[in-house]
């Protein structure tokens, strides 16, 4: 049963003497309070959870502040706010719910307080007007797609028990200059930062230990690139499309280059392959048109099940190979295709 009170419409748990704020008939509007109890026929209930979609699409919502014994947000609560642009959570809050403020166009900022430890997916997909972020200490997983969309993003603190950053969890987000992770961070998963066009630099740190395909794919402003030593491979089309990209350090333990890793990577010119590569993926150096020299540290020269680049790369740059394996990689397939090979 739905009770009503000051206009809030709560579900009433009369054992645990406790109540949920759910959805009411009358679209929420303008600044809305929840307080930390109310109380109904003479009972006090605690007000804890805000229940799934509790103010969803109510685009008359302009602000929002949650009692000080909210624990939970429910899935897609506040979905569609347009108008929101403020939130203000209290210390008890634990869980924000997936999609949760999904599409709050006017939201700005986002503080969260320490305790929060689950933030759903697509939780800020967007909230394109969303421009500083900072993430509670006690999250451990950023969720896919948390953050995506959010174009006019430009900060984000990150909390110190961060261990992952999930499928395309800060994609689009094309006002992001930079990010700092701590240590302790071991994945970044596919598409994280695809297209976040003004990133020109991201720091990781040496715990990272798998970074998926086409996380940096389209930062066309990052100029520098460092692969942690725990990452052994260098996944497809992790830096395809940076478009900026002069200087790339891949450590001595890298066993793989992935499809189309540097595809497009139109401003590097030289690029050095690590003795243990194995294996150099379709398109890896597609469209470099910068590229000058391509150092190949590997005594045998890495499999390649398709071409590697395109004419143009093939006939311009210098192949640099170890000494006397020039014969050995004149004969091997795709990399015979060099015009201009040398010993280092």
């Amino acid at each position: 049963m739905i009770t009503i009170v000051d206009n809030i419409a709560y579900l009433l748990d009369e054992e645990k003497r406790c109540a949920t704020v759910t959805k009411n008939i009358v679209p929420y509007s303008g600044a809305v309070v929840i307080p930390a109890a109310i109380v109904n026929g003479g009972v006090e209930y605690v007000v804890n959870d805000v229940l799934d979609e509790a103010f969803a699409e109510c685009v008359g919502l302009t602000s929002m502040v949650l009692g000080e014994n909210v624990e939970s947000i429910g899935i897609g609560a506040f979905e569609g706010c347009a108008m929101l642009e403020s939130v203000t959570f209290p210390v008890a809050l634990h869980l924000v719910g997936m999609r949760a403020f999904k599409g709050c166009v006017a939201l700005k900022e986002l503080l969260f307080p320490a305790n929060v430890i689950v933030i759903g997916r697509e939780a800020f997909a967007g909230c394109c007007s969303l421009v500083n972020v900072y993430l509670p200490d006690n999250l451990i997983n950023i969720e896919p797609s948390m953050f995506d969309g959010c174009r006019a993003l430009e900060k984000v603190s990150v909390g110190v028990m961060v261990e992952s950053v999930g499928e395309y969890a800060f994609c689009g987000c094309s006002s992001l200059r930079g990010i700092v992770f701590p240590e302790g961070v071991l994945s970044l998963e596919s598409w994280a930062f695809r297209d976040c066009t003004a990133l020109e630099s991201v720091a990781l740190p040496s715990t990272v230990a798998s970074i998926k395909k086409g996380v940096f794919w389209g930062c066309s402003s990052l100029k520098e690139f460092v692969l942690p030593l725990g990452v052994n491979m260098l996944d497809q089309g992790v830096l395809a499309n940076c478009t900026s990209l002069e200087k790339v350090a891949l450590h001595d333990g890298v066993l793989s280059i992935g499809y189309g890793a540097f595809y497009n990577c139109c401003a590097i010119e030289n690029i050095t392959v690590p003795p243990a590569v194995v294996n150099v993926g379709d398109q890896a150096f597609r469209s470099c048109k910068a590229l000058k020299e391509l150092v190949v540290l590997c005594e045998a020269a890495p499999m390649c099940s398709g071409d590697i680049a395109d004419a143009d790369v093939y006939s311009r740059t210098m192949l640099r190979v170890p000494q006397g394996k020039v014969g050995e990689y004149g004969f091997a397939r795709v990399w015979e295709r060099f015009g201009n090979v040398e010993e280092i």
